[in-house]
């Protein structure tokens, strides 16, 4: 009689464990997809901002700055990192508000044309001219599993100002000063550097592409978003 009221004992006490670590397994994903679609909804609306990415009119040319509300900030070299750092920054902070990107930036679209952005409102006026509306047809949930982006800038490259000079850069810092240095010293105007191709690029699959002319890079922007 003591043999089976410890058998049932145990058992009951088996069942209540496996009861327990199913419930936190559980628990465990839910806030596992929780976190995951918040850092979705962060990069989402980060791209939407400037109709930045694969589904976009342009790419954001990395490393860019993300602000932190709480006055923080932090510059990030690509896609991973960024996820990587709004979804650290939400896991410290599960009510502490969103990052937002951080200015100047820049961005490159379909045809080559670098572009030094100094503000938000400078960022929506792109937005504008974007001729795609993936964004508004589309919502953030699962947007990591659409892809990210098109394709990154392999460096060297040389890029061509508006008066004809040329410059070559080695990276993308040197990138951003120049372009940077070279708008302050031209407003306002409407013109912009561009690619002096062929250019090398690096698509999300890690594919490496030459690219001989803008028309080749719009053609390349067209299939990776269709």
């Amino acid at each position: 009689m003591t043999n089976k009221v410890i058998k049932g004992t145990t058992l009951l006490l088996l069942m209540i464990m496996s009861v327990f670590m199913i419930s936190c397994d559980k628990e465990e994903s839910i806030t596992s997809d929780t976190v995951e679609n918040y850092v979705d909804e962060v990069v989402f609306d980060m791209q939407e901002e400037g109709n930045c990415g694969r589904f976009g009119c342009y790419e954001f040319v990395f490393p860019i700055t993300i602000n932190f509300p709480d006055s923080s900030s932090l510059d990030v070299n690509d896609y991973e990192e960024l996820r990587d750092a709004i979804k650290a920054w939400h896991e410290s902070n599960p009510d502490g508000g969103r990052p937002t990107l951080g200015f100047p930036l820049e961005v490159i679209d379909e045809e080559g044309t670098i572009i030094s952005v100094a503000d938000r409102s400078e960022l929506h006026q792109l937005r504008i001219e974007c001729r795609r509306d993936f964004f508004a047809n589309n919502r953030p949930f699962g947007h990591r599993f659409r892809g990210q982006f098109c394709f990154r800038l392999n460096y060297p490259l040389t890029f061509v100002l508006p008066d004809g000079e040329t410059a070559e850069v080695n990276g993308p810092l040197e990138l951003k000063y120049k372009i940077r240095q070279w708008k302050a010293n031209n407003e306002p105007t409407d013109e912009r550097p561009e690619l002096q191709f062929p250019v090398t690029v690096t698509m999300e699959d890690g594919t490496e592409v030459e690219v001989a002319s803008k028309e080749d890079l719009q053609a390349l922007k067209d299939e990776c978003s269709g």
